[in-house]
């Protein structure tokens, strides 16, 4: 790093380490910036940091730690669950805030990329924000507050970005297109690290885990079951970077695979189940490919987005318990053709020379 030009652009990526989702949508970006010389730094946290130091091993790129909330899941009863713990996501964007603007400053950072960090922005420099979630779906007495809070948060950040196609009702839905937003907010396109140029894969049952402890573990669990119970097997991809490959009653496990290899094991096969977790979601419109969505328990945003890919794709879903029981209903849906990252790769390189002195 200390031999780059010192008119080059200096970019931090900051990445919520939440499962794999944020990361893995962000990689792209993370390599836009580095392939064009620019200095790169990502910081994040535990199961996001380890994905995105296993995907950039270039030396140009430097990783850091960053101050990350710690939302923590139940078997049942998350709403209450992740109510409880609002006092220390909002201290978190406190101290987002104040490690940002110490390494800013000690690494003269020119631009801030920030998804779904909320505390990471400083008035220094110029400041993006990606997020899906500028409407928040919340039992209806608390709408108003939890959208002004949303409003509020990103009224700090100078560009807005939603992965999205601009297609109405988008991928999104109502997550993605709330009213009283700035208008600055902007939708660039599908992001992911999967494209559809990979060689299918053999396997023809696919579950792509995802999620925070415990249900990462409970969906893996189960799709194990599922496929070990009629000796057809399948594969599992785990999403933990930390794991080992193996293979047992005829279930391959993988716990980080390339992008390649997932897309092609995704491609080939005729079922495939994963999460509504919206990065997932923007995988399978990278390879327009159909898939059985589960929810995440407790996370009213999966619930809404399986529902809303239900409704307008034809998407087939079921809940966690019912795939923990095997009653998982037949594969269905249509999804619209969508072009990954090229216009999201345009908006940064645009924003960035517009904004570099």
């Amino acid at each position: 790093m200390s031999q780059m030009d010192s008119t080059s652009p200096r970019l931090l990526f900051t990445v919520l380490n939440w499962g794999m989702g944020h990361a893995t949508r962000s990689l792209p970006l993370i390599e836009e910036a580095r392939r064009n010389g620019w200095g790169v730094h990502v910081a994040s946290n535990g199961t996001a940091l380890e994905f995105l130091r296993s995907q950039c091993t270039q030396a140009s790129v430097c990783f850091h730690e960053k101050p990350n909330p710690e939302i923590l899941y139940a078997k049942r009863g998350n709403r209450f669950k992740i109510a409880w713990q609002m006092p220390g996501f909002l201290r978190n964007i406190r101290a987002e805030k104040q490690w940002t603007q110490r390494f800013v400053a000690a690494n003269d950072i020119t631009h801030v990329v920030s998804d779904n960090c909320y505390g990471v922005h400083t008035p220094r420099v110029p400041c993006a924000l990606i997020s899906h979630q500028w409407h928040l779906p919340v039992r209806s007495v608390g709408q108003w507050a939890v959208d002004a809070f949303v409003r509020k948060q990103a009224s700090h950040f100078d560009a807005l970005w939603t992965p999205d196609i601009h297609e109405e009702p988008g991928l999104s839905g109502k997550l993605g297109a709330p009213s009283g937003m700035p208008k600055r907010l902007e939708r660039f396109g599908v992001l992911s690290r999967l494209s559809p140029n990979a060689p299918a894969g053999s396997w023809k049952r696919v579950g792509m885990v995802s999620g925070p402890e415990p249900h990462r573990s409970l969906m893996e669990n189960a799709l194990r079951e599922w496929m070990t119970f009629d000796g057809q097997g399948g594969l599992i991809i785990s999403g933990n970077p930390a794991g080992s490959v193996h293979k047992k009653n005829g279930v391959t496990t993988w716990p980080n695979p390339t992008a390649q290899d997932l897309a092609g094991a995704l491609q080939g096969a005729d079922v495939v189940i994963c999460r509504s977790g919206y990065s997932s979601l923007l995988d399978l419109a990278a390879l327009g490919i159909r898939a059985i969505l589960v929810p995440t328990p407790g996370q009213s945003e999966q619930l809404y987005l399986a529902q809303h890919w239900c409704e307008t794709f034809g998407f087939s879903t079921c809940t966690q318990l019912e795939l923990e029981q095997g009653k998982i209903p037949p594969i269905q849906g249509a999804l619209p053709q969508a072009q990954a990252n090229q216009r999201a790769i345009e908006t940064l390189n645009h924003w960035v020379r517009l904004t570099t002195p």
